[in-house]
């Protein structure tokens, strides 16, 4: 009891020791700050990454021109019990001209079966008109029962993602200038889908004003480079015409600042990718081609397990041909293993970094408590002449530093917990008062800067923190049990 009673004492009346609790506090709250956000980096790209692409990826390192005989390996895959769905995909660039007014480059994606992307990645949630307005609205309708909104919401998740237009065929026949007269029916023009971030600027707050802009009135050149005639001396470049009918936000800026998605037979076949008949019109003399294959497994499958059969499957359908490297089937994460380990090592760095500074609270707790093991010299005398033993004078200081390091690291906890969960809050804020912008989307990625925290992270690193602190009380506690009662009464 004498002990709880003395470190209690001690750490009221003895404020030095305070520094050393705001060193442990500070170290606790950065550490965790820092391994938070670059956790959370790591976790948000693999979430997105893997929600925007299949479970496996069948690509070929050959080039822009990709690859043939999908559909024989589309089907072949299928046939396999741990496949749950797959699907074609092209990717390609282009020059897109909205309005005739405003030019970007951008990236240019389609897939070849719209009622299969729902069941490979999360495009379809992407969408603001076909999904999450709709979802918005049912969520936000008090006419409907839980039941009816989990229906209706169900149904929403079960739909595709479509190219259909808003508005009825005459409302863009009569939107476009000139179209009357332009040569084309404009009201049956094909659609296109924008990223949100391609076509709408962001408010201060960070939402989207989507009242201000009538996005789903702009029509869309697109102009990309035919392929089949890239040899020649004269590269053909169509240019095709579509209406905006839907935004899409990944959550991923990269993508959502720079991406296009189109109608995959119409993209196919302007960048020369559709098959090549020869003059009787029947002899297919080049099969159609596509740039990559994303692939969803069963839930509860092995993504390597599932890899590896698909691997032989592709072998099997579509062997290299002569000169020509095999494709190339990985996982979703060795597909983005550079990047990962990029990653993850900058993760592991940083927080090494942040660990060695923080090693200072530990010295900290060291001086300190070493000066008040020689201030307590008399104190100390007292306890061991009145029948303390060495271990239990020891258990005084280590205990003192438990508490330290107990109170500290809850309290850089608290001070973490409250940075990270409000850390997008808090810069915007530096932003609009004091003009700095840390977080840049086009540097980071992501749009937003992580917010969460995991368990795990802050079970070792506030461990980590106590023990520090007890590490730190160890030396002094070692001078205080050896000391000599009489020697230490007589100290002055």
């Amino acid at each position: 009891m004498y002990k709880l009673l003395l470190i209690l004492k001690y750490l009221r009346k003895r404020r030095i020791a305070w520094v050393s609790l705001v060193a442990v506090t500070l170290c606790t709250a950065m550490v965790l700050v820092v391994i938070s956000v670059m956790g959370g980096w790591l976790r948000m790209f693999l979430d997105t990454n893997h929600a925007l692409g299949g479970d496996v990826v069948i690509y070929t390192d050959q080039g822009a021109q990709g690859f043939g005989n999908y559909q024989a390996i589309i089907d072949g895959v299928k046939k396999s019990n741990l496949v749950k769905a797959a699907v074609a995909d092209i990717e390609t660039g282009g020059l897109a001209t909205f309005n005739n007014r405003k030019q970007e480059l951008v990236q240019i994606k389609a897939f070849s079966d719209m009622s299969e992307v729902g069941k490979i990645n999360s495009f379809a949630h992407s969408l603001y008109r076909e999904y999450k307005q709709p979802l918005k609205q049912i969520d936000d309708d008090p006419s409907l029962s839980v039941d009816e909104k989990a229906r209706r919401v169900a149904a929403l998740d079960a739909k595709g993602p479509t190219f259909d237009k808003p508005f009825p065929a005459d409302d863009y026949r009569h939107m476009m200038p000139g179209a009357p007269n332009s040569g084309f029916d404009a009201g049956n023009l094909p659609g296109i889908i924008c990223g949100t971030d391609l076509i709408l600027p962001k408010t201060e707050t960070g939402s989207y004003d989507r009242d201000k802009y009538d996005i789903y009135h702009a029509f869309v050149k697109l102009a990309v480079l035919d392929f089949s005639t890239i040899s020649s001396a004269t590269p053909s470049m169509p240019t095709r015409t579509y209406w905006l009918v839907d935004d899409s936000k990944t959550g991923l800026w990269q993508v959502d600042f720079n991406t296009v998605y189109v109608p995959f037979d119409r993209l196919q076949r302007d960048i020369g990718m559709a098959a090549q008949y020869a003059p009787d019109g029947k002899t297919i003399v080049r099969p159609a081609h596509v740039t990559e294959i994303q692939i969803a497994v069963n839930q509860g499958v092995d993504v390597y397990k599932a890899r590896d059969e698909i691997r032989k499957i592709v072998d099997a359908v579509a062997p290299p041909a002569f000169g020509q490297e095999a494709l190339t089937v990985e996982s979703w994460d060795e597909h983005q293993a550079q990047f990962i380990s990029a990653v993850e090592h900058e993760k592991v760095t940083l927080t090494f970094l942040f660990g060695i500074i923080s090693i200072v609270a530990v010295f900290l707790v060291f001086c300190i408590f070493y000066m008040i093991v020689v201030e307590k010299t008399r104190d100390i005398g007292i306890i061991k002449s009145v029948g303390a033993t060495n271990w239990g004078v020891a258990q005084i200081f280590l205990g003192y530093g438990l508490l330290i390091g107990i109170i500290g690291a809850g309290m850089g906890l608290l001070g973490a917990y409250l940075i990270v969960h409000n850390i997008n809050e808090l810069h915007a804020w530096m932003g609009r008062e004091m003009g700095v912008k840390i977080w840049d989307p086009r540097t980071y990625i992501f749009d937003t800067i992580p917010n969460t925290m995991q368990a795990a992270d802050v079970i070792w690193i506030v461990s980590i923190a106590i023990l520090s602190a007890v590490g730190g009380a160890i030396v002094p506690a070692i001078r205080a049990s050896r000391m000599h009662p009489v020697e230490a009464l007589r100290w002055e």
